[in-house]
């Protein structure tokens, strides 16, 4: 998949969403279909203005769409010439199917209201005498009443990715229109308009794309919703599907109210709170360790294969520096921390197979960031282990590996403590709250810091430039005297001078010259040129404008394509500058127990089963432990959360849960256990990941279900046969 550069798509399909404020007029008078229920709706101004020029003998009817082409493309287009040619019936074709499959099958939206009304109308671009209508693709509505596709004859192939993902665009649009108050409309969903369109268009062709998956993997330590993710950020949705069920992300876009954050929603929606909230977005930086979801194998040929793959895959996880090697004390550079709900990914080598990690980690709390949320990740074949996750500004946290886990990874995720921030689309890096933290280590020490540390091959084409050691692809030219960081890349293009290519940024073509520095996570594509003394950071990327860039002054810190090569200074940054901690304020106290405790037995010459036998309980007793059930209602469904803690001395290495509903409630589907339900009775079995229980740890696991109108909350609690109190 090649790279794409979408923030002028993006705000093609807004403007279509801001059209829907318009005020409603009298429709052009075109004969609906004889078999068809629903009307068109096609606004008299596009004819009236030439907006859209089209004419009757240039249109198409389905039952739940009206195509609409130019005179390009004559009355017959199938016979055009070829940039013009496309098959009106095929489009339609693959429109009702996606139609019914968004409808009646993932069941995103009802089709009640407007959805019911009118035929969605679909314009062919590029077909027209008229360079107006030229997008590749965009998805909205217009007039606050009926969607709108434009699609290009290129685009709208058979298979189009393009038509699943704008109508995917046109039905997120059709979750607020003639619904005052309600929808994504505030400034901060933005992203997640993008994000959950891919979604979308994924659970059609699971295996026909993934997203712009190289922005969003050079940059998961940026804000959840930074215009930087917009196609890849589709991960989330991913985890709040496997975790809740696909019901859930379509109840977040119908309930949705125009002065939400999409992360709002779901707490709202799900009853949680703020903490539970971050504990569940920590979960979800942890499985991004290795992308375990339940559609791993559909999206990981994407992830090997991605654009830039040689620099993306080379290295797993971000760098730290060291601040006192010798007590192994580390902090994370400022330019790669964490903002609200990004996070870091430090890969760790163990000191030896089966070690005790113990860490203490200490946010700059001084600096306006009011919480972090850590943990630890193991992974042996393939499979991942989590850790517990620890909260707060400040926290120490120990883990115990087990032999054969080689890879072990720190995730901290920035978590602010009492709200969920909202900043608009194009409110970039220097407007984003940062969740810097340094921390101390034994048992392990990060990647890059242990002695006799080799770097990874180069692969792809690549090499490892001299100065600095960041990748150069086998196209690109570098000057021996410009420097490239350790984790920075050239992918193709010119760098010359003294020119210097730092952190996590990278040149995707143009000339980067002169003394400029081009740094963060900053971008530069081709047609731009940097020199001079210009600093390029942040998540900046110089747009190339109709004719191209030169910035050979100022410094850009932030994405925002509106602002040219204008030699001004750089935004305002919220992020004050902090201090440094002692190493002894990082000092690791307490015993040395693990959190998790070690196997009695070597590793299995064989793959480990996905859920492990329950044991028995301790002897001389019986297991302690408490459960904590929380349950959210509608109509005649729900879904339950359950956490059951142990509270006892000893590990529980494996567990089943039972419990008895009172009520007729039937369990349809579950995440984190395996679920079970014969006649009253449910049982819940472990998950490979969540099979121990250290003392005073938790396991947590969801169902959805259905009811009859009454759902009182389970009772019999019991942790392999023995009872908890709840």
């Amino acid at each position: 998949m090649k790279f794409r550069s979408g923030w002028r798509r993006w705000l093609a399909v807004f403007a279509l969403v801001v059209l829907s404020t318009a005020p409603v007029v009298v429709p052009q008078s075109t004969p609906a279909a004889a078999a068809a229920a629903k009307t068109v709706w096609i606004p008299e101004r596009w004819q009236s203005t030439g907006e859209v020029p089209w004419a009757t003998n240039r249109t198409r009817e389905s039952a739940n769409f009206i195509l609409l082409w130019g005179e390009k493309s004559g009355t017959d287009p199938r016979s055009a010439p070829n940039e013009f040619r496309f098959d009106p019936d095929n489009i339609l074709s693959q429109l009702e199917t996606l139609y019914s499959f968004y409808v009646n099958t993932m069941r995103f939206t009802t089709e009640t209201g407007l959805l019911a009304q009118h035929k969605i109308i679909v314009i062919v671009t590029r077909t027209w005498n008229r360079t107006a209508l030229d997008a590749w693709a965009t998805g909205g509505s217009t007039d606050g009443r009926v969607g709108v596709i434009n699609i290009a004859p290129a685009a709208a192939q058979p298979g189009s990715w393009g038509l699943a993902h704008e109508l995917g665009h046109v039905f997120q649009n059709y979750t607020f229109l003639g619904r005052s108050g309600m929808g994504f409309t505030h400034a901060s969903s933005g992203t997640f308009w993008e994000a959950s369109a891919e979604f979308m268009a994924m659970q059609v062709y699971p295996r026909t794309a993934a997203g712009d998956l190289t922005r969003w993997l050079r940059t998961e330590n940026l804000y959840y919703s930074s215009s930087r993710h917009h196609y890849g950020a589709w991960m989330l949705p991913q985890y709040i599907k496997d975790r809740d069920g696909i019901a859930m992300f379509n109840r977040i876009w119908n309930e949705a109210r125009n002065t939400e954050h999409p992360l709002e929603v779901y707490r709202r929606i799900t009853g949680i709170t703020q903490a539970e909230l971050n504990r569940r977005i920590g979960e979800y930086a942890q499985q991004n360790v290795t992308w375990d979801y339940s559609n791993r194998a559909d999206f990981m040929p994407f992830i090997n294969g991605v654009y830039g793959a040689g620099f993306l895959n080379a290295y797993k996880g971000v760098p730290v520096e060291a601040v006192n090697a010798g007590a192994r004390h580390y902090r994370i550079s400022d330019a790669m921390a964490p903002s609200d709900y990004g996070y870091n990914k430090i890969q760790l080598v163990p000191d030896s197979d089966g070690a005790l990690i113990r860490l203490h980690l200490k946010g700059h709390a001084e600096t306006g960031a009011t919480g972090w949320t850590f943990g630890f990740v193991a992974v042996r074949n393939g499979t991942p282990r989590y850790g517990p996750l620890t909260q707060g500004t400040s926290g120490q946290l120990s883990f115990q590996t087990q032999p054969g886990e080689r890879e072990v990874f720190l995730v901290v995720t920035g978590t602010p403590a009492s709200a969920v921030p909202k900043y608009a689309f194009l409110d970039g890096w220097p407007k984003n709250r940062r969740y810097p933290y340094e921390f101390r280590i034994s048992g392990a020490i990060p990647s890059g810091h242990e002695p006799g540390y080799q770097k990874p091959a180069a692969t792809n084409g690549g090499r490892w430039h001299a100065n600095g050691g960041g990748w150069v692809a086998g196209n690109a030219n570098v000057a021996a005297t410009a420097y490239v960081g350790p984790r920075a890349a050239v992918y193709t293009g010119t760098v010359s001078g003294n020119a210097r290519i730092e952190d996590l940024a990278w040149v995707n073509g143009g000339t980067v010259t002169g003394n400029a520095i081009v740094k963060g996570n900053a971008i530069v594509h081709g047609g731009v040129t940097i020199g001079g003394s210009a600093v390029v950071g942040g998540d900046a990327e110089p747009p190339a404008g109709p004719t191209g860039g030169n910035c050979s002054s100022g410094t850009y810190l932030m994405f925002n394509p509106s602002r040219s090569c204008d030699g001004g200074g750089g935004e305002a940054d919220i992020n004050p500058s902090h201090g440094t901690f002692t190493s002894d304020e990082l000092a690791i106290t307490g015993g040395t127990g693990p959190t998790t405790p070690p196997p009695t037995t070597g590793p299995p010459t064989t793959p480990p089963p996905t859920t492990a036998p329950p044991t028995t309980p301790p002897p001389g007793g019986t297991l302690s432990c408490r459960v904590q059930y929380a349950a959210n209602s509608w109509n005649t469904g729900f879904t339950g959360d359950v956490t059951v803690t142990n509270t006892g001395a000893s590990a529980v290495n494996g567990w089943t849960l039972a419990f008895s509903f009172t009520s007729g409630q039937q369990v349809t589907s579950g995440w984190n256990a395996t679920v079970t339900q014969s006649g009253s009775s449910v049982t819940a079995r472990n998950a490979g990941h969540n099979s121990t229980i250290a003392p005073n740890g938790t396991a947590s696991f969801g169902f959805q279900g259905s009811h009859g109108g009454t759902n009182q909350p389970p009772t019999g609690w019991t942790l392999n046969g023995s009872a908890c109190t709840s």
